[in-house]
């Protein structure tokens, strides 16, 4: 089972650009064991194909990740923010991250030749991004995704009521053949709930 590395850094990279970029950072904490196992166990990991986490952060959720994938699985990290990318890579310098915009994910995966991409774990910011941000970042995964593919991502629990109504919520029923939520992880400040889409329409 993964576990927390024992040189994780403190919170102060998060804390620092979730003040000076909230609309990057959507959190003053980094993400907790608990919450970095429930993404890696919900992933459906790929024989073949890629995997992709967008906004991978410091690498509270990627060190899980990489600690469930199984050998041979391509591994992406997609990362906007610099400073993250940089802590990131000193953390897990064999790890491939590019600094980009997860909107701009085609043109990544081609540039990166990382060839069918069976899964993205978005660990995104989702309820501070603008509407119209939402959707052309969930259109380049659409865009990206195997037909059989799947997003995961996770959302705080105090973010629920108003995700739930939202149209990108809508947006995903559309495009998605089946979304499923995971119960609530409690051992992460804020919980969150991890959502679990699959099959592209």
């Amino acid at each position: 089972m993964p576990k927390k590395s024992a040189t994780a850094p403190a919170d102060s990279t998060i804390l620092r650009q979730f003040v000076a970029r909230p609309r990057e950072i959507g959190a003053v904490w980094r993400s907790s064991p608990a919450l970095g196992i429930a993404m890696a166990e919900a992933v459906r990991w790929p024989a073949r194909a890629a995997v992709v986490e967008a906004g991978a952060g410091d690498g509270a959720i990627t060190e899980h990740l990489l600690a469930a994938k199984p050998p041979g699985v391509p591994f992406l990290a997609v990362e906007l923010n610099r400073m993250c990318a940089h802590e990131l890579a000193r953390r897990l310098p064999d790890l491939r991250i590019v600094v980009d915009d997860l909107a701009n994910l085609c043109s990544i995966c081609a540039r990166e030749k990382v060839g069918e991409v069976g899964a993205v774990v978005a660990t995104l910011p989702w309820s501070v991004v603008p509407e119209d941000k939402q959707t052309e970042m969930l259109e380049a995964i659409l865009e990206t995704l195997a037909p059989d593919g799947q997003l995961l991502f996770y959302i705080y629990i105090q973010a629920l009521p108003f995700w739930r109504r939202s149209p990108f919520a809508r947006l995903l029923e559309q495009r998605f053949r089946s979304i499923e939520r995971s119960g609530v992880v409690w051992k992460n400040v804020p919980p969150a709930v991890v959502y679990d889409c699959r099959g592209v329409r």
